[in-house]
């Protein structure tokens, strides 16, 4: 029998997030903008930041050309089984988008 990798069917969201005034982020409100996107084990968006985020420009069309140098990945592919990849301002670390498999 051949093995199947493992893929992760993620879920796009939109974050809607309030800053905590002892520092960080509540997320307010999400809205789900695209799901079963497939990513395979194997997948270099696994590993490197730039492929996600090129991902996210390139594929699901949510980041821009202006957006480079300006937002950054937080991981966190621990998280209750799962993955949660979030898109955040450098400058406030905002959260602005996410792949989630959890959500």
């Amino acid at each position: 029998m051949k093995n199947v990798p493992h893929v992760d069917v993620l879920t796009l969201l939109s974050i809607d997030a309030w800053k905590d005034p002892d520092g960080g982020w509540f997320w307010n409100d999400m809205m789900k903008l695209e799901e079963d996107i497939w990513v395979p084990e194997d997948s270099s968006l696994h590993t490197s930041n730039r492929s996600l985020l090129k991902y996210f420009r390139e594929n699901l069309g949510v980041l821009n050309d202006y957006s480079k140098g300006r937002v950054a990945i937080d991981r966190n592919d621990d998280i209750m089984d799962g993955v949660l990849w979030v898109v955040c301002s450098k400058n406030t670390g905002q959260p602005i988008f996410a792949l989630s498999s959890i959500h």
